[in-house]
């Protein structure tokens, strides 16, 4: 793994982190690991791993996602893929400290495609960002924990994280880089954190179920 911008902790003896996961850039880490190395990744592990890669003790993981778009007249994949996604979310909150946190939701947009000229649907999550964001908000103002360790690459959560600082908390990202296979980061989210931290695939590796 290498590091954006160096541990932060300098005299302060943090005793617990809250770990944030963003739900859709998971997915892509997950798919990331998926393709290349044909693994998943374990939410303990990664849980584990961030916090022992800062020096802090576990204190809980909240991980953020919405439900998947049905119809109002569901067809049976849609209703399958509910169903899976649901057990999945279920499993998350029998893994000790950790919680399935369900903001947002995933609703049809609709567009003009350039090169056919048709009518395209896309499935866009609308509302996970503006809920996890104020949930680290909440959080911070609250001091529940030392730190606050957010997994995501979402420039979107900027403000969120520059409120945090102002309640006096403390923010590390973890993200992964690598355009080829388009996962990205946001310079600007890394600068207005404590610190950031970057996570090739061995990193993750050693994450995998």
């Amino acid at each position: 793994m290498t590091s954006g911008r160096g541990l932060f902790i300098g005299d302060d003896v943090l005793d617990k982190a809250i770990v944030l996961i963003d739900g859709g850039y998971f997915d892509n880490l997950n798919r990331y690991l998926q393709d290349k190395r044909g693994k998943k990744i374990s939410f303990e592990k990664l849980s584990k791993k961030v916090c022992e890669t800062v020096g802090v003790g576990h204190y809980l993981t909240r991980f953020y996602h919405a439900y998947p778009y049905q119809d109002e007249v569901p067809t049976e994949d849609q209703k399958q893929r509910y169903r899976n996604t649901q057990r999945f979310f279920y499993s998350i909150d029998h893994i000790k400290d950790h919680q399935f946190v369900n903001v947002g939701r995933v609703r049809p947009v609709y567009f003009t495609c350039s090169k056919c000229n048709s009518n395209v649907m896309e499935r866009k999550q609308k509302g996970v960002d503006v809920g996890t964001a104020l949930d680290l908000v909440e959080m911070a103002k609250r001091h529940v924990a030392d730190l606050f360790i957010f997994i995501t690459g979402d420039e979107d959560y900027t403000k969120a994280v520059e409120l945090a600082r102002k309640e006096l908390a403390k923010v590390a990202i973890f993200y992964v880089h690598d355009q080829a296979n388009n996962i990205y980061f946001s310079e600007e989210l890394n600068e207005t954190a404590n610190s950031s931290y970057c996570m090739n695939l061995d990193f993750l590796d050693q994450c995998a179920m």
